[in-house]
Order: structure tokens, then C-alpha cells, then sequence
């Protein structure tokens, strides 16, 4: 049941960081294009793009790290003995959670207090895309929670020693 949720979990945020990473290509697409055949394009768009990969980042992060598909030194929980390796294991992941927990908190704190200041560009509230992190950083701490202390998956490299 728990890998049922973490699974569908994973994939729906992946597909919705996928579908704005999409989304932003074509809009810088569009930007560019109109400033070379128009002459100029709207002043937000830029703001708009970083704000969209900002939240694609973070929309992602927690299946990125439940698939080991971040970028990570594995060569300790590796090389050790076993009982070594899976205390070193139970470390990452209480660190995770705790960092993960932390920053779901500290960022929704931060939402609260930027909600006064307004967006050069896009002239909205800084609340609407700094919401992304706390959403981000709870999705991180609930697929790390539910997938529990155990070895994330190792990247195949070729030609690994």
C-alpha cells in the first residue's frame, strides 16, 4: 500500500516537473522569438520562466531522491561492512528528514513574511512562487518518510571500479 502511494506519488510529480519544464521551454521559445521579429517582449517573461523551473525543481525533488537519481556520493554505504553501511544509511535518511522537515517549516515561516513585497515583473505577491518551497520541501519529507531508511538506488556507471 505505502509503495502504491510512494510510486503514484513519485510519478505524478515527476510528470507535473516534466510538463513545466515543457511548458518553459516553449515560453522562452516564444520570448525569444518575439523579441527578435516583434522588437521586444514582455519584461515578466524571464521572471516568469525562473519562477516555473524554481517550482519544477521543486515539485520533483522528493521523487528525484526516493529514485537516487540525484546527484550523490554513494561510496561510503557501499565499501563499508554491512552493518556499517546500514548505520550510515539510517544517518542520510534521519538527516533528510530532518533538514527536509526543517525547511518545509523555516519556508512556510518565510511565505508569511515576504507576502508584503511584490515581483518586479509580474507585479504579484512574493508569497505566490516562494509558496513553491514549502510544497517542495514537504513533498521531500513525506516520499523520504514513507520510503523509510533503506539503501536508495545505486546509478550505474560504466566502467565503475
Amino acid at each position: 500500500m505505502i509503495g502504491t502511494v510512494q510510486i503514484w506519488l513519485a510519478r505524478l510529480t515527476l510528470g507535473v516537473s516534466a510538463l513545466l519544464i515543457a511548458w518553459v521551454a516553449l515560453f522562452i521559445l516564444y520570448g525569444v522569438g518575439a523579441r527578435y521579429f516583434l522588437g521586444s517582449s514582455p519584461i515578466w517573461f524571464d521572471e516568469l520562466a525562473r519562477y516555473v523551473i524554481i517550482a519544477a525543481a521543486m515539485i520533483g525533488i522528493g521523487a528525484v531522491w526516493v529514485d537516487g537519481a540525484h546527484m550523490r556520493v554513494s561510496v561510503l554505504e557501499t565499501r563499508v561492512p554491512e552493518r556499517l553501511g546500514k548505520v550510515i544509511i539510517l544517518y542520510q535518511w534521519l538527516l533528510t528528514l530532518a533538514l527536509a522537515g526543517y525547511m518545509t517549516w523555516f519556508s512556510y515561516q518565510y511565505v508569511g513574511k515576504v507576502g508584503f513585497f511584490q515581483t518586479p515583473g509580474l507585479q504579484v505577491s512574493r508569497s505566490v512562487p516562494v509558496a513553491l518551497m514549502p510544497i517542495g520541501f514537504g513533498l521531500l519529507f513525506f516520499l523520504a518518510l514513507i520510503n523509510g531508511p533503506k539503501a536508495l538506488p545505486q546509478a550505474i556507471v560504466e566502467n565503475d571500479l
